[in-house]
């Protein structure tokens, strides 16, 4: 079962060096939190005397009052269900340590002690100190552990133990925690929230992390502090605030323990405050932010070109051949052949372009198709294949007018014979151009546009090709191209295997497959996460829920699933091409599966939802 789990990140106005006025502080946020249904709150490094002390942590009242109110707050919290951590400098081992505390519902559950002093903490502070089983008679030393609450493992990296060789944070992803909070206390300077953020989004990675700094009322003697809440979940920020609060919610598998427990060493816990307010879900979240477009876009562009290039180099070969249909996967082949041939200097006349008009073949699309390949100077030739696969089928004697499998991957295969034959002749090699949301549910004729000697878009979903045509549309110097790539977004995807009338596009693949968008969310969420059924149906409703009901989406989903196991054969057979994902569905390098698996766990798993 997932729940939600709420997280907050807050710094308050810092009274340096009155614990009690601070305590009063950080009860009130805990009350406001405790209100506002958050499960785990993060307060900043020395939350409980400000972080600028200096020598003054060493005075015998600080260090008295500070333990004082760290057992106050451990009272304070039996009547709150949330888990929190505090700051505070704190006698172990007989040495002075600046420690974080984690506590709830009454217990301190453990403390860490800061490893990685600053300068002239290491006048105040201790890294030496003996690493006992407590640090304090009922306070277990966590410094390499973590504490699990409803099975979500949770570990504290205090300030610049995060600047180690190794950061703190990377070796508990390597024990599978999955929110590690950092409270700390940093100085300000001019960018410095910038590199604080992409420092963040890299340790955030395959985890969520809680950055909490503090702020207003440390001392300004020698610095500024920034005052930065920031919570990031996988290499994303989520929240950034400055001098406010952050908050996030994500849900998570959860456990319900017997009860609060210590059982080998572990400390385990449960949350009941629970919010039942939706999770943000965002329907493209392959796409990057506006910002990384211009890169994204044109990195792709590269990266396919590229392996083009290589592949063309590594076998001696300077000519491509393609199938150019006026379609989106066509059109984004086409231009990165054009781009490669850009990078390598080498003769556009060396591209070898056909249309291969059949029983189905639009007016519109074969249009697009010269207009692409006008704008691009490239020669265009028309192969007509009607009357070869009209031959065909009377030949193996099956009705012209039986509009079946049959009669659709006659088509495409006679149009992969086509291109190969005349690679061969020209000594080429024939660029496929199927796309991963395609291949992902099989939509593809087996040893026809399944085939080719090298494909260029198998890691592209359709809906990431659009983007890129998009961009590319807006911004290309080349009238023409910009408005012939336009009409080609415009127009509706179809395999034109299959007319109603002459001329015109009858079929529409999103009815056969689904929304685009959706398939590309369940693509997502299926091979870059690793989500189960449960996970993936949960996040479409809620990333989807305004445009679909939830009958539509389940509907899409099963097809997903049933397509996605029956077509590995397909995959397991497919065309060598350069990854532009970290995660693909590449038999050699990516997410395998057997051949002849059934889907009814998946489906079932659906029909109980």
């Amino acid at each position: 079962m997932r729940k939600n789990i709420k997280i907050k990140s807050v710094s308050f106005k810092t009274k340096l060096g009155n614990v009690y006025e601070n305590l009063k502080s950080i009860k009130k946020e805990i009350e406001r939190a405790e209100q506002e249904k958050v499960n785990i709150l993060s307060f900043p490094e020395l939350s409980l005397t400000g972080a600028s002390l200096y020598h003054g942590y060493l005075d015998k009242n600080i260090i008295k009052d500070s333990k004082n109110a760290l057992y106050e707050l451990k009272d304070f919290s039996e009547k709150y269900d949330l888990l929190f951590t505090v700051g505070l400098p704190f006698k172990a081992s007989g040495k002075l340590v600046n420690a974080v505390m984690l506590i709830n519902n009454g217990r301190i559950l453990g403390g860490y002690a800061k490893e990685n002093l600053k300068d002239y903490e290491k006048e105040i502070f201790s890294d030496d100190y003996e690493k006992y089983s407590f640090i304090d008679e009922d306070i277990y030393q966590l410094n390499d552990e973590f504490i699990e609450a409803n099975g979500i493992k949770i570990a504290v990296s205090i300030g610049e133990d995060e600047e180690k060789i190794i950061p703190n944070s990377l070796k508990f992803k390597e024990k599978g925690v999955d929110i590690i909070l950092n409270p700390q206390a940093s100085t300000r300077y001019a960018l410095s929230g910038k590199e604080i953020e992409e420092k963040i989004k890299y340790l955030s990675k395959g985890i969520t992390y809680v950055y909490t700094s503090t702020g207003f009322g440390e001392s300004s003697t020698d610095f500024v502090y920034e005052g930065l809440n920031i919570i990031a979940n996988d290499g994303k920020i989520e929240e950034s605030e400055k001098f406010g609060p952050a908050y996030y919610i994500k849900d998570y598998e959860f456990k319900k323990y017997a009860n609060d427990s210590y059982i080998d060493d572990f400390i385990y816990i449960n949350f009941n405050n629970l919010t039942e307010k939706k999770i943000k879900v965002h329907p493209f979240p392959y796409l990057p932010p506006y910002e990384d477009r211009a890169k994204f876009c044109t990195d792709v562009l590269e990266i396919q070109a590229l392996g083009l290039l290589n592949r063309m180099n590594n076998i001696n070969i300077e000519k491509v051949c393609l199938g150019v249909s006026g379609g989106l996967d066509s059109t984004m082949a086409l231009l990165s052949i054009v781009e490669a041939f850009k990078i390598g200097k080498l003769d556009k006349n060396n591209i070898l372009a056909y249309t291969m008009p059949a029983f189905a073949t639009s007016d519109r699309t074969k249009s697009n198709a010269y207009k692409l390949c006008q704008a691009l100077n490239i020669d265009l030739k028309e192969i007509d294949i009607t009357k070869s696969v009209t031959q065909h089928l009377i030949d193996i004697g099956h009705d012209i007018e039986n509009k079946d499998t049959a009669y659709e991957n006659a088509q495409a295969r006679e149009r992969t014979q086509v291109l190969l034959d005349i690679a061969n002749m020209y000594g080429a090699i024939v660029i496929g151009t199927g796309d991963l949301s395609e291949i992902a549910q099989g939509f593809a004729t087996y040893n026809g546009d399944h085939m080719s000697n090298y494909s260029l878009n198998s890691s592209l979903t359709k809906t990431e090709i659009r983007y890129i045509i998009r961009y590319l549309a807006e911004t290309s110097s080349n009238k023409k191209l910009s408005e012939v790539l336009t009409e080609i977004l415009d127009t509706p995807i179809s395999p034109e295997l299959v007319k109603e009338k002459d001329g015109e596009i009858s079929q529409k693949t999103e009815d056969i497959l689904g929304p685009y968008e959706l398939i590309d969310f369940f693509i997502y969420e299926t091979l870059d996460k690793g989500y189960e059924v449960e996970k993936v149906y949960s996040d479409a409703k809620i990333a989807f829920g305004e445009k679909y009901d939830d009958k539509t989406i389940k509907k899409w989903l099963k097809s997903f699933y049933k397509r996605f196991i029956s077509s590995q054969f397909k995959r397991s057979t497919s065309v060598d091409s350069p990854a532009v994902r970290k995660k693909t569905l590449s038999p050699r390098t990516g997410y395998r599966l057997p051949s002849d698996m059934e889907s009814t766990l998946y489906i079932r798993k659906l029909n109980e939802l």
